[in-house]
C-alpha cells in the first residue's frame, strides 16, 4: 500500500469543522440545474458519488448569489429560501456521511446598463470603476444573504469566490479596479469589498460555519494584474476579519490557457504563493493547480507549501480517483486528458451539461467531442 501519511491526516477549519483528511474536491460547475438555478435530479447523485470518492471535504460549485448573475442558464443559484431548500438534501447527505460539504458563493459580475453613461467607460472585461455605492452594497448583502441561507440548511462551510476574473477578483485587480474612492487604490483598499463580505458573514455565522476564501494569486497579466506580491496586507486582513482558510487560484478568461496548458508552471506558482502566505498567516492554505497525483500532493504537503490539496478535473474524470490511488490502483484510474473540453461545454449550445472525455458516467456525445476537436 502506498504511504500518503501527510494527505491522510485530519485537518481543522475554524473551531468546529474537522475534515477526515487533507484532500478536497474542488468546486466544479456541472451545469445540472434548471433555468432558475435549481438542481436537477442528477445533481444529487453526482455529488453523492463525489463524496464517496475518498476526499475529506469538498464544495458545491458556482452557486450564484445574485439572480442576475449566472455563467450559463444551467448554473446553480442560492438567492432565496426556495433555492436553499432545494440544496438541503445534498447538505443533509454530506452531514450524515460526516463529510464537510461547503457551498461556493459566486458572483460573475454584471455589465453596466446599456443606457448608462459609463457603459463605454472601458473595454476591459470585469472593469468595476462604473459601479456606484448602492450597487456595491447590494453585492455585499447578496453574499451575506447567501451565506445565511447556507447556514440555515446546515452547511458546515462556504467558499467565497474571489478569483478567476469574476466580481470580487475584479475589485482586487489594479487592471480592472481604478477607482479613486474607498473601494480602490492600494491592494488593501481594493480588497475592501471582500473584507467587508467576510466581516458581515462572520458576525452572522460565528463559529458554526467555516469560511474559505478562493483567492486569486496570479491572473497571468504580470505587473498590471494580480500577483502574489501585492497580497501581503490582504492576506493578513482576511485572517483578522474572520476567515478560516485560503484556497489559491490562478488564471482568468484571457489567460486560462497559460495555466491549463502547463501543469508544472501552475503548480510552481501555487507552491510559491503557499510559501508566501504561510509566512504571513496562520490560516490553513491550499490549492488545486491541476494536480492529478497523490504522490505529488503528498510531497507538497510534506514540503510545507500547503496544508491541504484539491483535485478538480482529475475527479471529474474519475470520482474514485482518490480511493484508487490510495490503494495503489493507478491503472484503474480514468485519467483526465487536460484538453479543457469540459470548459468548452459551458458555451456549447448543443451541450445540455458539462461532459467528460473519459468518465463513462457522463461521456461527451461524439458529435460534440468531434466539434471540439475540430476547433
Amino acid at each position: 500500500m502506498p504511504d500518503y501519511s501527510n494527505l491522510t491526516q485530519p485537518i481543522s477549519f475554524g473551531k468546529n469543522q474537522l475534515a477526515a483528511n487533507r484532500m478536497y474536491f474542488s468546486s466544479v460547475g456541472f451545469d445540472l440545474c434548471d433555468s432558475m438555478g435549481r438542481p436537477l435530479p442528477e445533481f444529487f447523485s453526482i455529488y453523492d458519488s463525489l463524496m464517496e470518492g475518498g476526499c475529506g471535504f469538498g464544495f458545491l460549485g458556482n452557486a450564484s448569489v445574485d439572480p442576475l448573475s449566472q455563467y450559463t442558464d444551467r448554473s446553480m443559484k442560492i438567492v432565496s429560501e426556495a433555492h436553499a431548500n432545494d440544496l438541503k438534501p445534498v447538505i443533509e447527505s454530506a452531514n450524515n456521511k460526516r463529510f464537510i460539504l461547503g457551498v461556493q458563493l459566486q458572483h460573475y459580475g454584471v455589465k453596466p446598463e446599456e443606457n448608462s453613461l459609463s457603459y463605454n467607460l472601458s473595454d476591459i472585461p470585469g472593469d468595476v470603476t462604473w459601479l456606484n455605492e448602492e450597487r456595491i452594497e447590494d453585492y455585499i448583502n447578496q453574499f451575506h444573504n447567501a451565506a445565511c441561507l447556507a447556514l440555515r440548511i446546515g452547511a458546515p462551510a462556504i467558499q467565497i469566490h474571489a478569483a478567476n476574473g469574476y466580481l470580487l477578483s475584479s475589485f482586487l485587480s489594479p487592471r480592472t479596479n481604478r477607482r479613486k474612492d474607498k473601494w480602490g487604490g492600494s491592494p488593501l483598499r481594493r480588497s475592501l469589498i471582500l473584507i467587508e463580505i467576510i466581516r458581515r458573514i462572520k458576525i452572522s455565522v460565528g463559529d458554526n460555519m467555516a469560511i474559505f476564501v478562493r483567492l486569486q494569486i496570479d491572473d497571468g497579466l504580470g505587473k498590471e494584474g494580480i500577483h502574489v506580491d501585492i497580497l501581503s496586507d490582504v492576506i493578513i486582513a482576511i485572517e483578522e476579519v474572520g476567515a478560516d482558510a485560503i484556497i489559491g487560484a490562478t488564471g482568468i478568461a484571457e489567460t486560462y490557457n497559460k495555466f491549463l496548458s502547463d501543469k508544472n508552471f501552475t503548480i510552481d506558482i501555487s507552491r510559491s504563493a503557499g510559501r508566501f502566505f504561510k509566512q504571513r498567516t496562520a490560516l490553513p492554505i491550499g490549492f488545486a493547480a491541476n494536480i492529478d497525483s497523490l504522490k505529488l500532493a503528498d510531497e507538497i504537503l510534506d514540503s510545507g507549501d500547503a496544508d491541504f490539496i484539491g483535485f478538480g478535473r482529475a475527479i471529474v474524470a474519475d470520482h474514485q480517483f482518490v480511493n484508487k490511488e490510495l490503494t495503489g490502483d493507478y491503472d484503474g484510474v480514468f485519467r483526465c486528458r487536460w484538453d479543457s473540453y469540459c470548459l468548452w461545454d459551458k458555451k456549447e449550445p448543443s451541450a445540455e451539461r458539462v461532459f467528460c472525455c473519459v468518465n463513462p458516467r457522463y461521456l461527451r456525445p461524439n458529435h460534440i467531442q468531434l466539434k471540439h476537436q475540430d476547433k
